[in-house]
């Protein structure tokens, strides 16, 4: 069986990914593991010097563990797919460190899949320190699925997939055994113009391999889109210009190992739309 790691800090936003894991879930027969880590900090020995009881770290770990069970009760109660509830286990992980205790728990557990929700973050935050969501992007191993703050539960039946057409064939193994999960189409888009222009652009033929794609997974709702921007790699605008004209109901992102230099002159792009979108979003690594 299946496995998706659910991280959540009680907030709304965290609610809303548990209850998407759930939908997922259901529908594939997913065990899900929902986490909460709570710093190391936060959990006081008792105290002899202020006259007051403080919880030992193991009262409070419990209290947390409480908490946490109330929370996915919850998720499960308002979810409108019903889990049986011997397929979600819950775990409090105590420590510092959010991103890093995310991906050993994965690892851990062998998790197939991370969801979690996002705020995004903006401005100085982003620079300095990011949100959790995109790290966690960033570093993973496994498809990680972002839930914005925006989304209310629906089904996913259009996928988006942004691409330099570099390395289609191989993303589309990736992202076949999810749209059939979801019972989605793809269409795949590239963002135009890039300077210099890519090899790979001149190259693709969107006909001709529309015909070998559909031909070897076996599905005719593979499609492609050129999204024309005003100026040279201007990813960003050619997503959100995508997002409200193509309106898929997920994106999917395929991240590539890149050096420092072109970590510095071209930021992820995968990382840099956790940041900024309105519907849920997938990221692999390729």
């Amino acid at each position: 069986m299946k496995t998706i790691l659910v991280p959540t800090d009680f907030s709304k936003n965290s609610l809303h990914a548990l209850r998407f894991a759930i939908e997922l879930a259901v529908k594939n027969s997913y065990s899900i593991i929902v986490i909460h880590q709570t710093s190391i900090l936060d959990l006081a020995p008792e105290s002899t010097f202020t006259g007051f009881y403080v919880p030992s770290p193991i009262d409070q770990i419990g209290f947390m563990k409480s908490e946490l069970d109330k929370f996915v009760n919850r998720a499960i109660n308002t979810s409108s797919s019903k889990i049986n509830k011997t397929s979600i286990s819950t775990e409090i992980i105590p420590g510092v460190g959010t991103v890093e205790i995310i991906l050993e728990t994965a690892k851990k557990h062998k998790a197939d899949m991370i969801i979690l929700g996002s705020t995004g973050a903006s401005g100085i935050k982003r620079i300095l320190i990011g949100s959790v969501a995109a790290k966690v992007v960033e570093l993973s191993k496994i498809p990680v699925i972002i839930i914005p703050e925006k989304f209310r539960n629906k089904p996913l039946k259009h996928i988006g997939y942004a691409s330099d057409l570099s390395h289609v064939d191989s993303e589309m193994e990736k992202l076949i055994p999810l749209a059939d999960m979801l019972g989605a189409s793809i269409e795949i888009f590239h963002v135009e113009p890039t300077f210099p222009t890519s090899e790979a652009y001149k190259k693709f033929n969107p006909e001709s391999s529309l015909i070998e794609l559909r031909m070897k997974y076996k599905r005719e709702n593979i499609t492609y889109k050129l999204v024309k921007t005003k100026f040279d790699n201007d990813f960003y605008t050619g997503i959100d210009k995508y997002r409200r004209n193509a309106k898929p109901d997920l994106l999917c992102m395929v991240s590539h190992k890149r050096n420092w230099v072109n970590k510095i002159l071209d930021p992820s792009k995968s990382k840099g739309v956790a940041y900024h979108n309105e519907i849920p979003v997938i990221c692999f690594k390729g």
